[in-house]
């Protein structure tokens, strides 16, 4: 996975019409019926338009619609063999994008795509040693002097974009400090990754740089078995024809061997040649995708208030992550939670979409009139952390961690942290706001085994290759997560593994009855086996996700005892202010 910032540049309204491409497809059409030939070629006017306009989708990272809407390419579905597309008002399929050429289908009329003749892109890979926002010179300067004191020679690589929204200016650029190599594999780069990580800690990520995007033809093929065939070079939008009185959505069936994803999807989307399959971006208007990614993200049956909440913290960090992911991609975010869970648009429920609706355009920033990274996570476990503990990057000061339980309950670690005090808070009642809500109780407090053997699976990929004697926790977050974990095995290796993600991921990830759900545990070994390391391993923790944000079933409850959407954010995210921007 692609864990580096994507690039970006200023948006603007694609127009298409470059060289006056397509200028074939679109004088047949004007003298065909859409279903009254066998065969279509489009692209075949002007090769170079056609692949400047298919590099222009891993470029451009948000567009301003009509009326001023933000549109944002967000993936859907990826590396998919065969892709069904219909609409209940018929389809319309554009050779171009922009309505140049287009060919139209009647009601609940479904086509096929699929791809020959795949042609893989050309990439470059690089280890990424630090990044920093473009403007933070302070630590970009100081990481640079230490990984120069290792040994280590570095180049820098610029990242994200700027972009105009409502008269306001966004500057989501990073500097990412590389190692001084490139790699044509990503797995050698992911290992060099390891290896540095290993040896000096840290999370290292690889960063990819698309030289020359993947291509296919892409063939569509009706599935009423007309005669009816389109081929297009590496890319085809899709449109649903409008309902009356109700919004177009598209019906979008994805096929990757024996697995079939169905998805009601609103706007418009592309089916473009990715470098493992067909990959299908849904490019619709952000408060559309919010209203599916809120369904996604949080109970239906919470609180308005917590809806409300929900939707604008998603919508922050939306327009935060513009131009920072997917710089492999022919997207700006992806449906998963590397960015956002979205799922499509059939779980939205009437109060979701109020939801969205009354929060129009608001958004949080910080005393520097910046978007506040808005994350959010499934259950604190009584305490919040603050950003700089779980991943590389200056302390922001909307994300501090701070203490999140009921009024009148008792603050964990308020006598100083320790593996003492995190102890007797698990030990104690649960008094954080996400055991009040009453829900997702296994997010809040939860035990896990390992066996030695399991364990040991586990951490060969992070360099323990004997059964592990000691885990001891070298250092923890504001929260009580552990951020600095060191692993000492029989052989007499020890090995540091820093950040709180990686910890989770090295001691067998998050999810799955025997997942990490949160660092924020108390290891217990037991019996000590014949070859000095012991049989199982058992982790008491609390908490679900990293911790840094808004906590969303805290929100949940707190939205319960009464309080207002606004009082729930801004607890959340210190010193940050609601800011509408369109």
């Amino acid at each position: 996975m692609d864990t580096a910032p994507r690039r970006g540049q200023n948006p603007r309204e694609r127009s298409g019409r470059r060289n006056g491409d397509m200028n074939k497809p679109a004088q047949l059409l004007s003298l065909l019926a859409p279903l009254a030939f066998a065969r279509m070629a489009y692209g075949e006017a002007d090769p170079l338009a056609h692949g400047d306009r298919t590099a222009s989708l891993y470029r451009d990272v948000l567009r301003v619609g009509e009326g001023g809407k933000p549109l944002l390419p967000l993936s859907v579905l990826s590396r998919q063999d065969k892709v069904e597309i219909a609409a209940p008002a018929g389809l319309r399929i554009l050779g171009t994008g922009d309505g140049q050429v287009d060919v139209r289908l009647p009601p609940e009329r479904a086509v096929e795509l699929s791809a020959n003749d795949r042609r893989p892109g050309v990439v470059r890979q690089f280890v990424v040693l630090a990044r920093a926002a473009a403007w933070d010179f302070d630590t970009l300067r100081a990481q640079k002097a230490a990984w120069k004191d290792r040994g280590l020679a570095v180049r820098a690589l610029g990242t994200g974009t700027t972009y105009g929204l409502a008269g306001r200016m966004f500057d989501t650029r990073q500097t990412l400090l590389c190692l001084d190599a490139q790699f044509e594999d990503g797995a050698v780069a992911r290992a060099k990754a390891a290896e540095l990580a290993r040896q000096f800690g840290g999370e290292l990520a690889v960063h990819t740089v698309v030289e020359t995007p993947p291509g296919a033809e892409l063939v569509v093929r009706d599935k009423a078995g007309s005669a009816l065939e389109i081929h297009a070079r590496d890319v085809l939008w899709f449109e649903a024809l409008k309902h009356t009185g109700k919004a177009a959505a598209l019906r979008v069936v994805g096929s990757r061997g024996s697995v079939r994803t169905d998805l009601e999807l609103p706007g418009r989307v592309y089916v473009i040649a990715g470098q493992q399959g067909l990959e299908v971006v849904n490019e619709a208007e952000i408060e559309r995708i919010l209203e599916g990614v809120v369904a996604s993200e949080i109970f239906h049956s919470a609180p308005d208030a917590a809806l409300r909440a929900q939707a604008i913290a998603a919508r922050t960090d939306m327009l935060a992550k513009v131009g920072t992911r997917h710089a492999t991609d022919p997207f700006a975010i992806c449906s998963e939670t590397h960015c956002q869970a979205f799922r499509g648009l059939e779980r939205v429920n009437a109060r979701i979409a109020a939801a969205v609706h009354d929060t129009r355009g608001q958004v949080l920033v910080d005393a520097e009139g910046r978007l506040v990274d808005a994350y959010y996570h499934a259950a604190s476990g009584g305490h919040t952390e603050a950003n700089e503990n779980v991943w590389p990057g200056r302390p922001q000061p909307a994300l501090r961690g701070a203490p999140d339980v009921i009024e009148g309950g008792k603050p964990p670690f308020a006598q100083g942290m320790s593996d003492a005090a995190v102890q007797a808070m698990l030990e104690g009642k649960d008094e954080s706001w996400a055991a009040a809500s009453g829900l997702n109780a296994e997010a809040c407090r939860w035990k896990t085994e390992r066996s030695a053997g399991e364990l040991l699976d586990q951490l060969k990929g992070f360099g323990v290759a004997a059964p592990v004697r000691e885990l001891n926790v070298l250092r923890r977050g504001v929260s009580g997560r552990v951020v600095s974990l060191q692993v000492a095995s029989i052989d007499g290796k020890v090995v540091s593994i820093d950040g709180e993600l990686r910890i989770r991921d090295a001691l067998g990830g998050s999810h799955g009855p025997k997942g990490l759900r949160s660092s924020l545990v108390i290891v217990k070994p037991g019996a000590m086996g014949k070859n000095g390391a012991p049989e199982r391993w058992t982790f008491v923790g609390a908490g679900f996700g990293h911790g840094v944000g808004m906590d969303q079933t805290g929100a949940v409850a707190r939205a319960k005892a009464g309080q207002d959407y606004k009082t729930i954010l801004l607890h959340y995210y210190t010193g940050a202010r609601l800011e509408t921007l369109y």
